[in-house]
């Protein structure tokens, strides 16, 4: 399907039988994610439960807790919404940097935290990230950087690209 611009300058587009449909307008839609982690140790769960306390999503944050299969703890947490972050000061705003870093400090040395997120906006765009956190360092990779770079060595063609959002 190719978008087409019609005389009135409103943007269009051609449904699957090459009828022209014509939007009228772009109306916002609200952005609903849902964030989970994977299973991690902590160096002390008492503070990592404390931060965690902190911090502030679209909804509760949640917390799992579990114990491996040497009888360790381990934790898990997960939000039906955006995680915020945590403020700096007491009337501040939150700020997702700072949970990060507050993150890293609770992870223990030889683990990571693997924060998953996926997300839409009706049909606009649709996401899933994933943002691994260790005591050291941070690595982020979205879904769709991943599947273009497949797509361009599929293609044997790197400078192939497109446009996932509507």
């Amino acid at each position: 399907m190719t978008p087409h611009n019609n005389p009135s300058g409103v943007p269009e587009s051609v449904n699957l039988t090459g009828t022209p449909i014509v939007r009228k307008e772009r109306i916002m839609a609200n952005y609903y994610a849902t964030v989970r982690t994977n299973y991690f140790h902590v160096k002390s769960p008492d503070e990592f439960k404390k931060m965690l306390m902190d911090v502030e999503g679209e909804d509760s944050v949640l917390l799992f807790e579990e114990t491996d299969e040497n009888g360790q703890p381990i934790f898990g947490f997960g939000c039906c919404g955006t995680i915020y972050g945590i403020p700096k000061g007491e009337d501040e705003e939150t700020d997702y940097d700072f949970f990060i870093e507050k993150l890293q400090a609770c992870v223990a040395d030889d683990d990571a935290v693997i924060i998953l997120e996926a997300g839409y906006e009706k049909l606009r765009y649709v996401i899933a990230t994933a943002l691994v956190v260790t005591s050291s360092d941070t690595f982020f990779v979205s879904a769709e950087d991943v599947a273009i770079e497949k797509a361009r060595e599929m293609l044997k063609n790197d400078k192939w690209d497109t446009c996932c959002e509507y």
